[in-house]
């Protein structure tokens, strides 16, 4: 197999190399080493740590933006670590929307930075080509050209003859087609560090090699000690970009972070008699992604370099790494080899690509990245520190290289990133991110980098955390499906026992639909009860509360025992967080936002709170339990566990109040995401598992039914909710999102983003949100991200999408320009490769309780 016997002997040799796909540029680090490189300096804006292209792009970014006095420290030299051994693959894809940002950014980086640092840096665009071997893959790139439309780089659909012409080496037999991605390709790593690094430089940033940090430490005024072996340097701000030292960094600085080493192999092959004759007529393969063997397939000069990602059961991590720390001295070593955990793939690869078993073998590498436990980094600030920065845990460092250093950087200056990226905030995982659930996620993500990414699929490993809630056992025994959101499990809806209790992995819509629907049912013509203890919640209370919230809030604040929406605003004017206020007090507040934005939230608040603050902000999520009571009968089902007035008049809306109920004490608030008569009950967690056995023993007259988010989702968007990160987001301010009435902009206390808001009010706003109704024919619904058309043009995107049981019909919230987001207008969502006809409808598609409630009282009246 693939000459087994040259790769295990030269593998016995591998720990020993030091391999580099490209030359070191000849006279380079002579030219920039001098006295920078052995000497700290004693104050620094920015001090960042970490040499490799992540650390390197963030000086480039920093210094070509103005910001004076950057400094970073390498402990070694540039590049070592897991930069120099680097694969060095770009590209535009990535499942995720906005990651795409980062990718984009990345390669019109690595297509100019040649002409202006004068470093040339390997770029090779030859494109890529994601291979389907089965219709799975097939619908996987459809739905992926449905989420691309929109956005700015080029993606394909090939056929398999086309696929044969862009690559004669491969055997075609199976693949059915593939995605094809212009512009994607591959770079030098070391090359393009050093681009960076000369970038930085020229631009006034210092980088200082063979300085590594020995400690880091908080002072009073919110700025940095950073010790080296040449000094102190006193920094305002700490980047730490320090790959697979990341952990132990983190530590220095009291934080216990996420991430963890683990190995991955590539092999390079010798020169290859047809890519030799291919590059004398200017011509490269194209890259290839086999999904099906699970591995990468590059041109490197006239050879071809493989990169397999082995299954979950064979990968390995270096987990003694988490516990102790890489050896002293490791940069630019390597692993041992392992050629036999390859078999699968390499098996998969000598099929579809005959050539390798006549290729002699040239290199194995196997070397450490660095993986948190979804794959993605953790970049931007945490909420544990002030003016601390993390950068760290890039799987795909190369990739990311360009659009990392820019997004951070932007952030660090403007105190706002310029786009959401919500799915790589530091602060998605806390303290139920254990040594366990890491090892086991990573594992798992390591091992399924190519299987297709489904819609609301769930993946298993790690789970549960300690995380769950006390009706947690009793939902999972009543037909519970879960989902995932920050550590908890939270019912997505519930099956019976002819049902199947998973979210399956499909692009059309889902078993679970008959489910839903008879939970909406239950909750338009019953009650239904849902648990939603995974909310964030907070306590601020303490004199100066009231002023302090007023600031971060473009809302006016509620009265005593009153609840409302109100929204945390940038400096800019985006929608950066979205809270349920309840004022329990002059001075008390007890703020409820969403489970995946608990940390995101709390860290706005805290790093905007006085340094003499006397009140407090409490994170009171562990200790909290949320039940939600909702429907038609909800108002005399509750009346069963409490002797508190219920009426309209006695309890209205947006009322919270403290009640005894079922022998707790609880909060109670009158609200409900869905629209319908409903309360939120708040109640300590120890009193969870009591209060659900006692609301379904007292629910059996009512037919109570247990429902999850699927169905709030469906209803919430008939009553026009916006979902915070889907409608609103960083990416958009609170005018294009349809927020006008919970924006304040002359209120009396100055808030975050007033002055941004004056300026976007009086103009025409460039979007507009507003509902659609979509003919699917019943088979699949819009999500959310779709590409919307009109007139074979691109004209906007969806946020999120469902059935509307009420409706009849497919329903989603879409972004168009004004001229086409009048009521009645047609567009088309497309969705796996079709375009469907979408009418602009009312906003909101159907009124919501307490507005229906409202008319009936002033009709009676009349």
């Amino acid at each position: 197999m693939l000459r087994l016997g040259r790769i295990k002997c030269l593998a016995s040799n591998a720990v020993k190399s030091s391999l580099s796909l490209s030359s070191t540029p000849q006279g380079f680090l002579e030219k920039h080493e001098s006295t920078e490189s052995r000497h700290a300096k004693d104050n620094a804006e920015v001090v960042i740590i970490g040499g490799g292209c992540i650390g390197a792009s963030i000086a480039y970014h920093l210094a070509k933006f103005g910001v004076p006095n950057v400094v970073l420290l390498e402990k070694t030299e540039l590049t070592a670590g897991s930069t120099w051994h680097a694969a060095g693959l770009t590209t535009y894809y990535h499942p995720g929307i906005n990651m795409r940002k980062f990718h984009y950014d990345s390669i019109k980086l690595f297509e100019k930075i040649e002409k202006e640092t004068d470093q040339e840096i390997g770029f090779h665009a030859t494109g890529s080509i994601r291979l389907a071997h089965s219709m799975e893959h097939m619908n996987e790139f459809k739905y992926m050209m449905t989420r691309h439309g929109w956005l700015q780089s080029e993606e394909q659909l090939l056929d398999p003859e086309t696929i044969a012409e862009m690559h004669p080496l491969l055997n075609m037999d199976g693949i059915l087609g593939g995605l094809y991605t212009p512009g994607d390709g591959h770079t030098d790593p070391y090359s393009l560090t050093m681009a960076l690094a000369r970038g930085a430089r020229m631009y006034g940033a210092t980088l200082l090699q063979d300085t590594p940090v020995t400690g880091t430490k908080q002072r009073g005024d919110g700025t940095w000690e950073v010790s080296t072996p040449s000094g102190t340097i006193n920094a305002k701000q700490v980047v730490n970009a320090g790959g697979f030292h990341a952990r132990q960094l983190g530590q220095m600085a009291g934080l216990d972070l996420p991430v963890v080493p683990v190995h991955h192999q590539y092999i390079v092959s010798a020169s290859i008699p047809f890519l030799e004759a291919w590059q004398k007529e200017g011509r490269e393969v194209p890259a290839i992604r086999d999904l099906r063997g699970s591995y990468y397939c590059r041109q490197e000069r006239t050879g071809l370099l493989f990169g397999p990602y082995e299954s979950e059961e064979k990968m390995v991590i270096q987990d003694d790494w988490y516990d102790v720390g890489p050896p002293k001295g490791f940069g630019k070593e390597l692993f041992q080899s392992d050629i036999d955990r390859l078999d699968k793939c390499t098996e998969h690869a000598m099929d579809l690509l005959p050539i390798i078993n006549e290729t002699d073998i040239q290199s194995v590498v196997a070397g450490p990245i660095t993986y948190s436990p979804d794959i993605l980094p953790l970049i931007g600030p945490t909420h544990h520190l002030q003016n601390y920065w993390l950068a760290i845990a890039f799987g795909y460092g190369i990739a990311h290289s360009g659009g990392a250093g820019k997004y951070l950087a932007r952030w660090i200056m403007n105190g706002e990133p310029d786009y959401d990226l919500i799915e790589c905030d530091p602060d998605r995982y806390s303290t139920w991110t254990d040594r366990s659930f890491l090892m086991d996620k990573a594992r798992e993500s390591y091992g399924m980098n190519t299987t297709p990414v489904f819609p609301k699929e769930e993946r298993w490993a790690g789970r549960p955390t300690q995380r769950v809630s006390g009706a947690y056992q009793e939902t999972k025994d009543r037909g519970a499906a879960f989902g995932f959101h920050a550590g908890w499990e939270q019912p997505h809806f519930f099956a019976t026992d002819n049902e199947l209790k998973t979210t399956p992995v499909c692009y059309t819509r889902k078993h679970w639909h008959e489910a839903v629907g008879r939970e909406v049912d239950a909750i338009l013509n019953r009650v239904g009860v849902a648990d939603l203890t995974p909310f964030g919640k907070f306590m601020l209370e303490g004199p100066g509360a009231t002023q302090f919230l007023s600031s971060m809030v473009a809302n006016t604040l509620p009265k005593v025992n009153r609840v409302n929406i109100s929204h945390m605003l940038t400096p800019a004017g985006k929608v950066y967080a979205e809270l349920t206020i309840s004022r329990l007090g002059k001075d008390s507040y007890y703020l409820v936002t969403g489970s995946g934005s608990e940390l995101h939230d709390l860290r706005w608040l805290k790093h905007h709170m006085p340094a003499d603050a006397q009140f407090t902000l409490t994170n009171v999520t562990e200790d909290m339990g949320v039940l939600a009571l909702t429907g038609k009968y909800s108002r005399e089902f509750m009346a069963q566990l409490t002797d508190t007035p219920l009426a309209h008049a006695d309890f209205p809306f947006l009322e919270c109040r403290n009640i005894t109920m079922g022998g707790a004490e609880v909060q109670a608030t009158r609200i409900s995401y869905t629209g319908e008569l409903g309360w939120e009950i708040h109640h300590s967690r120890k009193d969870t598992a009591s209060l659900y056995k006692q609301i379904l023993a007292a629910g059996a007259e009512f037919e109570i039914a247990d429902y999850g988010s699927f169905a709030m989702n469906s209803l919430r968007l008939e009553k026009g909710f916006r979902g915070w990160g889907a409608e609103m987001n960083l990416d958009k301010n609170p005018f294009e999102a349809g927020l006008h009435s919970f924006v304040k902009c002359n209120k009396k206390t100055a808030f975050i983003g007033q002055e941004a808001c004056r300026e976007l009010v009086g103009q025409e706003q460039k979007v507009k949100l507003v509902p659609l109704t979509v003919r699917t024919h019943g088979h699949l619904d819009p999500e959310g991200n779709e590409t919307i058309w009109h007139q074979n043009k691109v004209v906007g995107n969806t946020t999120s999408g469902a059935w509307s049981y009420t409706l009849n019909t497919s329903i989603c919230y879409a972004y168009l320009p004004p001229h086409l987001a009048e009521t009645g207008n047609h567009v088309y969502v497309e969705l796996l490769g079709k375009r469907y006809l979408a009418t602009v409808v009312d906003d909101p598609m159907l009124d919501t309780e307490p507005v229906r409630t409202r008319n009936a009282l002033k009709a009676a009246t009349q």
